[in-house]
Formats: structure tokens, C-alpha cells, sequence
């Protein structure tokens, strides 16, 4: 199996008062990113709220969102977390419930070493037969992953195939894409590269603001294969307000608020992660008013 396109890195649903996941929500969810165009689903990501996630929980979510998308698309869970051990143990489950593949964030209470992120993705890609998905993130890990690291990962373990590359360097992005596409497929993880992604040929964009924002950015991609430049230019200009909004503020929140405001119930952040405030809220519903409503799912 390979893996191109937009992939959604959902948001995990709560019940109003945070305290359970909302079954009903995260089905509706996987239905409506499908029917938005997306190529794929990443579960328990980053903005999935892996870490606020009892491991019960991390195992219910990637469960349902299988279930849902019913081979519809493939779904990636993330697997990563503080210890080899617990990476195995969710590697295994999604396995076991049928996931399309993995992607890994490393420990990010102490920055791993070199040496030490071969050993852990390494032992990690060993235990399954899926595909595996690196996931750079130095912001949120303290684990800057140059290019020899992932490719020389990918070159050693067969199933290391992708990288979610959420680093915001351009450079790193477009070498990887330029220069060792036949190694490994490279997906864009942030977006406000999305643009520049398309441009270069990237595998594909793996961002949380495709729970609310999957049409256009499917209009993105279909007018990047065809060669339409204009239109990727076009559609960047009009929605980089809104997608500048979202970074500027706490992500998750905005991605979960921007949800609420179009009518899905996907309910609050965990804490300690931080809620959007109130004009951040109205600044995100102006942006969001200012676009055509067939951008939205």
C-alpha cells in the first residue's frame, strides 16, 4: 500500500464536560472528513490530544475511527508516546483493530539522543509489519530530525515509508522531497507550508485543519496534480487569514472552535492544554464568515 494525499489529523471528541471520549461525534467525524475529500485519517495525533488520553481511551479512539471509515480510507494511528514500551504496546493494538499503518512521535519528556531515536523507531518498525510514519516535531519532542536521521531510517528499516514533517523548515522539506523522494514519502505537517508543499511535489499534508477545512484543501490537491498553480495560489490567498488565525492562537482549541462554529459537536480541550479566548474566538468566526461556506465540512 502507498500513502499520498490529505490526511486529516483529527480532533478526539469529548462529551461537554471533557470527561469521556463522544463516540457519536468522533463517527460523525471520520464520515464528514471523508465526504470532505480526505485520502486519509491520522488518530491520536498531536491534535488528537494523544497525551491527555488514558491509554484505554488512545485504544477506543483509533478502534472507532477504523471502524467508521470501513476501509473507505486508510487510518493511521499515532502510536508514539513517553516509552518504548507504551509505543509498542499501541503499535500492536492498532495492528489488532485493523489501522492501515502508524505514525511515531518520539518520548518528549527528555529529548532523545541520536543514537537513541534509531534505537526507539527502529524498535519500534521491527514489531509490525505496517507501514510506519515518522512524525517530526521539534517544538513539541526537543528531537530535531535532519535528513540523514529519517532517511537513513527509512534505508534501514523496510516499513519506515513516510514522514510527517511538521519541523516548519522549508529547507529540511524540500530536500526531503527533492532529493530522497525514492527513500522516503514526505507529508507537510504544517500549515501554513501547505502552499509551498504542493508546489514541490510533497507525498501529501497531514494538518489538523482538515477537520473543518477538507473541501478546499481537497481543491488544493486535485488542482496541484493537474498543474494549476493559479488555483493553489488562489485559494492560499484566500484562506491563509483564517490559517494564520489558527496557528496564532492555541491550535487545538481553534481547530475544536472552528469545529463548534460550523455546527460539530466535538466539545473542549483536555487540560492543561490552553482554551482559545474570546477574541480569538470572533476573530476566527470573521475569517471563517469571510469564505465561501463550501470550503467547510
Amino acid at each position: 500500500m502507498s500513502i499520498h494525499g490529505a490526511f486529516s489529523a483529527i480532533v478526539t471528541p469529548f462529551t461537554a464536560d471533557g470527561s469521556a471520549v463522544a463516540e457519536k461525534s468522533l463517527r460523525d467525524l471520520v464520515d464528514r472528513t471523508i465526504d470532505g475529500g480526505a485520502d486519509g485519517i491520522i488518530a491520536c495525533g498531536g491534535t488528537g490530544e494523544f497525551i491527555a488520553l488514558a491509554p484505554e481511551e488512545r485504544q477506543q479512539v483509533v478502534a472507532v475511527a477504523v471502524d467508521q471509515a470501513a476501509g473507505r480510507v486508510p487510518v493511521f494511528a499515532q502510536t508514539g508516546g513517553l516509552s518504548t514500551a507504551e509505543a509498542l504496546r499501541h503499535t500492536e493494538h492498532a495492528a489488532s483493530v485493523g489501522a492501515a499503518g502508524v505514525m511515531v512521535t518520539p518520548p518528549f519528556y527528555e529529548a532523545l539522543s541520536r543514537s537513541a531515536a534509531e534505537d526507539y523507531f527502529g524498535t519500534v518498525a521491527a514489531s509490525t509489519e505496517l507501514p510506519v510514519m515518522l512524525y517530526n516535531y521539534p517544538n513539541g519532542t526537543g528531537l530535531a530530525m535532519d535528513a540523514d536521521l529519517i532517511v537513513g531510517l527509512a534505508n534501514t528499516h523496510d516499513n519506515i515509508r513516510y514522514v510527517k514533517d511538521s519541523s516548519g523548515d522549508a529547507a529540511l522539506l524540500s530536500t526531503l522531497v527533492s532529493e530522497h523522494g525514492d527513500e522516503i514519502g514526505t507529508f507537510c505537517g504544517e500549515d501554513v507550508l501547505v502552499s509551498t508543499a504542493l508546489t514541490i511535489g510533497t507525498r501529501g499534508l497531514v494538518t489538523g485543519s482538515f477537520n473543518f477545512m477538507m473541501p478546499v484543501y481537497a481543491q488544493m490537491i486535485r488542482a496541484a496534480r493537474e498543474g494549476d498553480d493559479a488555483t493553489v495560489a488562489r485559494l492560499t490567498r484566500e484562506t491563509l487569514p483564517l490559517v494564520v488565525c489558527l496557528v496564532s492562537h492555541p491550535y487545538t482549541s481553534a481547530v475544536k472552535t472552528a469545529c463548534e462554529l460550523l455546527g460539530h459537536e466535538v466539545g473542549p480541550v483536555r487540560a492543561p492544554l490552553p482554551a482559545i479566548g474570546s477574541e480569538g474566538r470572533k476573530e476566527l468566526e470573521r475569517h471563517i464568515k469571510a469564505l465561501d461556506p463550501s470550503y467547510f465540512a
